[in-house]
């Protein structure tokens, strides 16, 4: 009986001992010891100005160095690794500076170190925040990073990061209208006419290239139906003309707008409130000079662009930056036909002004973005609009 009292109690002290020493060597996390994640960019104080022009470039790669954690195993520190403690989360959070975190918006939450979002994609956040745009704004940005789901350890929180952010007010999407004839690519395959673009309810825009005399064009609201449907009366020509409204298919059809004698790229305008359009040449090729380009104004030596589609013109270059200048000309060693602004215009979007003959006056030059760096310069003779964004 004392044998067996004894073997008892030995065993109940073994066990004691083992567990004593199991808690001993079970890592405990200090977070008085952690090193909190640092936001490395964005830099403090950064000013955005949003552009819709832009809305599919990166507006900024939120960057941050990982929390580091400190565990106590046993009697002895170890900074280690925060994968030995398990994933860590890292939660980015976005706020006015006035409201100051006290209900953030969470742009992410994720296991990595950066997160990337466009600039549509942080406008229509800012928008959502209730923010007005085209004014500035004061935020605030920071990264909390959690080392366990469900643990009771305190988050690990970056330092705040301020910066000043003006959101725009988005284009309205206008349904378009569709043009189709022998004179168009889709001939009168009404599932797959063109649409033009819509500026607003009733005008709109394309550049087509067009087939040349014989050939006929017409304008529909539908893709796949008849009507309504927009043609013209024996007075409509290749350059102009009314446009006659057929709401219906108990109308009789209106005769087809007939396609200029020259077959080649055009600009075609409908105004479906006015019922009148035009046909316009289209320039085929553009080039661009300016002295904030590396040509100059020598406009024997203007760089070429390339032609994406019919009026639509792209090319990434090096631009100078500061008080430099641009515009584009379609002929080399002529000053017409020619492209520049208006008074609106800025070094990173804005209005086309054409200039058809010398006869006629110069449109302003576009003024370069103030930062020097390489640029995605786009053309859009449908709309015209020019675009101007720093190259990934």
């Amino acid at each position: 009986m004392k044998k067996t009292l004894f073997f008892i109690i030995a065993l109940a002290g073994i066990l004691v001992f083992n567990s004593c020493e199991k808690r001993e060597l079970e890592p405990v996390l200090d977070m008085e010891k952690t090193i909190n994640p640092v936001i490395s960019s964005p830099g403090n104080n950064a000013e955005y100005i949003l552009l819709e022009a832009q809305e599919d470039a990166l507006w900024a790669n939120i960057t941050w160095d990982p929390a580091e954690y400190n565990v106590e195993a046993g009697r002895n520190w170890n900074l280690i690794n925060p994968d030995k403690l398990g994933a860590v989360t890292y939660t980015v959070q976005l706020d006015t500076e006035a409201d100051n975190f006290s209900s953030p918006l969470g742009l992410t939450a994720t296991t990595e170190t950066s997160y990337s979002m466009t600039i549509a994609e942080l406008n229509g956040k800012l928008i959502n925040m209730g923010l007005a745009t085209g004014e500035a704004h004061n935020l605030v940005l920071r990264i909390i990073a959690d080392v366990t789901d469900g643990s009771t350890y305190d988050n690990a929180v970056s330092e705040t990061i301020k910066m000043k952010v003006t959101p725009y007010a988005a284009e309205i999407v206008y349904p378009p209208i569709y043009l189709l004839g022998d004179a168009t690519a889709p001939g009168w395959d009404n599932a797959n006419a063109l649409p033009l673009h819509a500026f607003n309810e009733t005008q709109f825009a394309i550049v087509a290239n067009l087939a040349g005399e014989g050939k006929f064009l017409k304008f529909i609201q539908t893709l796949g139906a008849w009507a309504p449907q927009w043609g013209t009366d024996g007075t409509g020509t290749g350059e102009s003309g009314p446009l006659v409204f057929r709401p219906t298919e108990d109308e009789p059809d209106p005769a087809g707008i007939p396609a200029p004698a020259a077959a080649g790229d055009y600009r075609i305008f409908a105004d479906i409130e006015a019922l009148t359009y035009t046909i316009t040449k289209a320039s085929e090729t553009l080039y661009l000079l300016g002295d904030g380009t590396p040509a100059g104004w020598d406009n024997t030596a203007a760089l070429p662009m390339t032609k994406l589609a019919p009026g639509l013109f792209e090319i990434t270059v090096n631009l100078a930056g500061g008080s430099t200048y641009f515009k584009f000309i379609e002929t080399l060693g002529q000053w017409s036909p020619q492209y520049g602004t208006d008074d609106s215009g800025t070094g990173d979007a804005g209005n086309l002004v054409f200039r058809p003959t010398e006869n006629e006056p110069d449109p302003p030059a576009i003024p370069v973005p103030a930062i020097a760096g390489s640029y995605k310069i786009t053309v859009d003779l449908a709309k015209m609009k020019y675009t101007a964004v720093m190259a990934n």
